[in-house]
Formats: structure tokens, sequence, C-alpha cells
């Protein structure tokens, strides 16, 4: 039987801000459950770590690459705590496609990347989907506390979305459930990002 093709798993942050460690378990879960069949990446988003990052740069005006390798260190602080919730998984420090299931460490894999963008306006989600491209993954699977995609606050979420229509969605004030930088990092990868809750249906976002 011919293996399936890699995927990459991004674990957001924003799961622990709003359920808790619950809220990481269901999301580990659910990567352990997609490994049975195909190798997993897990990346870890940054969350309060990277909330935290966020403010000592607003305080003090942070160069970019030191507030870059601190959001960086700020994912593997959320990875360390995902590893006991993935006993199975292996760390990884290379983008490389992993064996069964892996942790991305983030500051060791995506530190000094010069296709990595030193910005706020590029966080985990954007990095998940680089990683995607970089390991031949098809797909990437952004595991937040959000419904999909949405266009108003209130909205329901969009089912499918262009790249294209992702980026004009971000400029009319709409998709904020995702980074700014997402449409680009689709269109450089060509990968197919699914954005949702776990065990949920959420956006799926193509590259044209």
């Amino acid at each position: 039987m011919t293996e399936r093709p890699p995927l990459v798993v991004k674990i957001g942050g924003g799961l622990l801000r709003t359920e808790g460690l619950d809220g990481l378990r269901r999301a580990c879960a659910e990567a352990i459950e997609l490994a049975r069949d195909r190798p997993v990446l897990v990346v870890p988003g940054g969350g309060p770590f990277a909330d935290a990052v966020r403010a000592v740069d607003a305080q003090v005006d942070l160069a970019d690459d030191v507030a870059h390798a601190l959001a960086l260190r700020a994912m593997d602080q959320l990875g360390t705590l995902l590893a006991p919730l993935l006993p199975s998984a292996e760390p990884l420090m290379r983008l490389v496609v992993p064996r069964s299931l892996a942790l991305v460490l983030a500051a060791q894999a995506f530190g000094g990347r010069p296709e990595v963008p030193q910005s706020w306006a590029v966080t985990s989600d954007s990095l998940a989907v680089l990683a995607a491209g970089a390991i031949g993954a098809e797909e990437a699977i952004l595991l937040k506390p959000v419904a999909g995609v949405v266009a108003r606050s209130n909205d329901a979420p969009v089912r499918a979305l262009t790249a294209g229509e992702l980026e004009a969605l971000q400029d009319a004030g709409g998709g904020r459930a995702v980074d700014p930088y997402l449409p680009e990092a689709i269109r450089r990868t060509g990968v197919t990002v699914i954005v949702r809750a776990p065990g949920g249906i959420g956006t799926r976002i193509v590259p044209a």
C-alpha cells in the first residue's frame, strides 16, 4: 500500500487560552489519530506565551530579529505542554518528513531560515504552512478555537476560499482567524489549508 503524503497539524495556543489543557488534549488526540495512516508533523502555536512577547515588544520596541526569536521560543513553550500529551511524538529540530508522529522544535527548525519573514504578520499559522511546503505535505490543518474563517464577527464560517479571496476578505477587515501572511504562504507553497476547531469542519483554503 502506498503511504499517504505527510500532513502538518498546527495546534493553536488559543485552545489553551480558551479551554485550558482540555483544548490541547482534544487537539493532540486528533493529531495522534491522524498519524495512524500517515506521517504527521505537529507545529505548536504560541498562544499566551506569544502574547507575552507581543506585550514586551509593545513596551520596548524590540528589533524584528529579537522579537522573531522570542516568538519562536514562545512556540516551544507551548510545545513543552504538548509533549506529554503526544507521548509517541519524536522531537524534530529540522523540517523533514517524520517517521510517524513528530513535534517540531520551532526555534531550531525555523530560526535562521531566510524564507521566513521576521514580522508579526507571520505567526505559527503561516509557519505551519511553510513547514508543510518544506516537507512536501499537500495539506496543513490549523486547529484553533474557531469554527472557521468568517467575513464578520457574527457570520457563519465560509466553507471554502482561495488564497486570493482570503486576502481580499482580510483587506476588508474580515478573516482574522488566521494571520495576514497566510494567503502569501499558501501561494508560495501550493499547500491547502483547513482552519477549524478540533473535530470540526471549518474553512478550506486552496491556493487558487
